[in-house]
């Protein structure tokens, strides 16, 4: 009886080891960025911020390429902020909590890690983008162009330590024009 117990230990111990070196190395590594045209102006280059030591950031890094702001359908008013792909990785011994996009200080996307080092969003996850007003001809200080708005992406990770990205976006103008019907009074 107790060597059925022994070979029933020894088993489960076995197929736990197999199975968390199984999960330490399924973590996906680098991903490959798409290719993408860009259709916007960047007005400020995009800058990254690290809570704690400088020296010694709490999460590697977050890598978020420049997004574009396009204007699918003209005379709509309605342009999209996407990125090509949003990545985070978490230092070695934690684990990404949470990451975040901010466009003008108002939440637009909450992503939530289980247990993982880094976090992967393809733009397709979030596709056609985030909707925001295109704005009329110069609204955002450049000539031709429409708005400018600034966004803000932010990572947590299971030390409570954070970064963040910082930029500008410039979308291309848009003026909505209105039709209305002619009535005639009698």
């Amino acid at each position: 009886m107790a060597r059925k117990w022994r070979g029933a230990l020894v088993g489960s111990l076995a197929l736990a080891g197999v199975l968390g070196t199984i999960v330490v190395h399924t973590t996906p590594g680098s991903q490959a960025a798409l290719l993408a045209t860009a259709t916007s102006v960047n007005v400020d280059l995009p800058r990254r911020e690290v809570s704690g030591n400088v020296e010694s950031p709490a999460i590697s890094f977050i890598d978020s390429p420049s997004p574009t702001c396009s204007r699918p359908v003209a005379g709509t008013g309605a342009c999209y902020i996407q990125w090509n792909y949003l990545y985070v990785t978490a230092d070695s011994g934690s684990y990404v909590v949470s990451m975040t996009v901010t466009i003008d200080n108002r939440l637009r996307a909450y992503h939530s890690g289980f247990f993982q080092s880094s976090m992967f969003i393809p733009g397709g996850m979030t596709a056609p983008g985030y909707r925001v007003t295109c704005g009329a001809p110069g609204s955002g200080g450049i000539a031709e162009w429409g708005k400018t708005y600034t966004y803000a992406i932010r990572a947590r990770e299971t030390t409570g330590l954070t970064a963040a990205n910082y930029g500008s976006v410039t979308c291309p103008a848009d003026v909505v024009k209105v039709l209305l019907p002619l009535i005639q009074k009698h």
